[in-house]
């Protein structure tokens, strides 16, 4: 589901611990949200609007894996956006999956697993991978944009294609390796259950599962959530307040007769708007779960095992919404502000030639 999701599973029981109930609550729980809520919202954020999004935004990225692809990798933006699409669909992907598990009509059909049982192994850990990753390369892009604001006669020469290419496949490996904890203290296997009386596939645990869990917690949850996050945030004011001097500066050499000054300008000014639109949309929704996460650090009823797990369900199904639409709409924001990536959409998914 979330950062979270990943390291707040204590339950010994894989089938009891991943399965949102429809049951009546134990004395002992005192959550707000009832579980029929609960269920409500399950179908309707999870199944249908975050299903029907992230199907969107898998044609979308694949449409952008096209047309990058078509452009070529010669230039160090057109790399780093391929990577944010790849991870993108990684992401979204793992997010059609968790939509389905989630789905009544799949979890209640006669099946050898238990779908909400090993869709955190399937499902929720491979979407948490794509959202770290595209949350890097998207920080990686904004500083990248910051170094051509800051320093343009040098940026050619720091950040080069090449140099590109191996930090962003640096970001999928790194990321990759600051999971393998918590994927060593879960594992699928094909066990029998008395209660179907039958051999399923379920999730179970080594003995230093919370082990392994805790350092999957301060690694990815506190360290990467963290840094990325205020990094993102840095680097978009820098370029806000860099493009608006450098607009004035532009200005007022094309009052001096400079065209080839404003024509330049007018091009790194479409880049930065592009890569500070980008950002934008990252940091608005990257704000829900975020702040959700440092909520879970002060209570401790709130998470999976806590008083309010409905509750918890509910605002964590929620903050699917805000990651979804921000892994699935980078395609408007290219169409709109990239007359290159316009031009190739046009000529290659419609096949026509842009007026």
């Amino acid at each position: 589901m979330s950062s979270s999701n990943l390291v707040v599973n204590n339950s010994t029981d894989s089938r009891d611990d991943s399965v949102p109930i429809t049951t009546s609550p134990s004395p002992s729980h005192y959550d707000i949200v009832s579980d029929e809520q609960w269920y409500i919202v399950q179908v309707v954020n999870v199944v249908v609007i975050s299903g029907l999004l992230s199907l969107f935004g898998v044609v979308s990225n694949i449409i952008n894996i096209v047309v990058f692809a078509k452009q070529g990798f010669q230039d160090s933006m057109n790399i780093s956006l391929m990577g944010l699409a790849v991870s993108d669909l990684c992401s979204l992907v793992a997010m059609m999956w968790i939509s389905i598990c989630w789905n009544p009509l799949f979890y209640l059909s006669d099946l050898p697993f238990e779908p909400r049982d090993i869709m955190y192994l399937t499902g929720v850990t491979p979407r948490y991978l794509g959202v770290k990753i595209s949350t890097f390369i998207t920080a990686f892009i904004t500083f990248e944009r910051c170094l051509c604001i800051v320093a343009p006669l040098k940026v050619k020469m720091i950040i080069t294609p090449a140099r590109t290419k191996i930090i962003i496949i640096s970001i999928y490996i790194l990321m990759s390796i600051l999971l393998i904890p918590f994927c060593l203290g879960h594992r699928l296997e094909w066990v029998f259950d008395f209660t179907v009386n039958a051999t399923v596939l379920k999730t179970t645990y080594t003995a230093e599962r919370e082990l392994l869990e805790a350092i999957t917690y301060l690694t990815q949850a506190v360290f990467t959530t963290t840094l990325s996050f205020i990094f993102v945030i840095c680097c978009t004011i820098v370029l806000v307040v860099k493009l608006n001097s450098k607009t004035k500066w532009r200005q007022a050499t094309a009052v001096k007769g400079d065209r080839a000054a404003k024509e330049v300008g007018i091009k790194d000014q479409k880049v930065v708007k592009m890569v500070t639109l980008i950002a934008v949309i990252f940091i608005v929704g990257s704000v829900p779960p975020t702040l959700l996460f440092f909520y879970m650090l002060f209570d401790k009823d709130f998470h999976i095992d806590g008083a309010y797990r409905n509750l918890f369900l509910i605002v964590w199904s929620s903050s699917f919404l805000t990651e979804t639409v921000n892994s699935s709409v980078n395609i408007f924001v290219y169409l709109k502000m990239s007359s290159k990536y316009r031009a190739m959409f046009m000529k290659t998914i419609l096949n026509k030639q842009e007026k």
